[in-house]
């Protein structure tokens, strides 16, 4: 895993801040971080709602940018989506860091399917609908996980789409050391994008807002459609 974390720590040389993930003192101040924790790490798509197809592949770096414990806070990832038959895609990302100052290890997974509803064309829009699923383990301070379904639409003007979706997330957190009862919420989320292709490469924005806690992704790869 070595190489995968060299790599993850070029997109992120500041992953948190020093005193961030500070292990918390009550049970609302348990509650309220997993508020913040789960809308960071919840499944975050970054690409339109066009289907790649059977012959298409996406392989990029993604980082999301959020607050945590009112310190800014980045999430890296190495994302892979992959195209289906039938509208389908599969996705998932990896990542893996260290927590300055708590010296805490981190490791986080997300996989998603997505179903194209509408494929889109040169008039119509793309429409999917998307499960996913999440966990994220900060080594002895907190594990949590998501679970979501969101749907989104995007259409494309020569190198550049759009997209808009909205959605619903659960979240669940757990305390490692057993002082803390289990959190869980159901959370509302909206997220807009733009996606722009220069041939293979492509680079695309995300804003999100998950029950109004805002972040901001980014990814840069390779990606390549029917």
């Amino acid at each position: 895993m070595k190489p995968i974390r060299s790599l993850l720590l070029i997109i992120t040389p500041l992953v948190l801040a020093p005193n961030a993930f500070a292990a918390p003192g009550t049970q609302p101040q348990f509650d309220a971080l997993m508020d913040e924790f789960g809308a960071i790490t919840a499944y975050r798509a970054v690409a339109p709602a066009t289907p790649l197809g059977i012959l298409g592949i996406d392989v990029s770096l993604e980082a999301t940018s959020g607050t945590y414990e009112g310190n800014s806070v980045v999430l890296p990832k190495l994302k892979f989506q992959k195209g289906l038959i039938a509208g389908l895609d599969v996705a998932g990302y990896y990542s893996t860091f260290s927590v300055p100052g708590d010296n805490a290890n981190t490791t986080a997974y997300g996989v998603a399917l997505t179903y194209a509803i509408m494929k889109g064309s040169t008039v119509a829009p793309a429409w999917n609908v998307r499960g996913s699923y999440t966990s994220t383990d900060v080594s002895g301070i907190v594990k949590s996980t998501t679970t979501g379904i969101d749907t989104s639409i995007s259409k494309g003007f020569g190198p550049i789409t759009p997209y808009v979706g909205v959605g619903m997330v659960k979240l669940n957190g757990v305390d490692p050391t057993a002082t803390f009862n289990d959190y869980n919420a159901d959370k509302t989320r909206y997220y807009y994008g733009v996606s722009l292709d220069m041939l293979a490469l492509n680079l695309t924005f995300e804003g999100d807002s998950t029950n109004g806690t805002n972040s901001w992704s980014v990814k840069a790869g390779f990606r390549i459609g029917d």
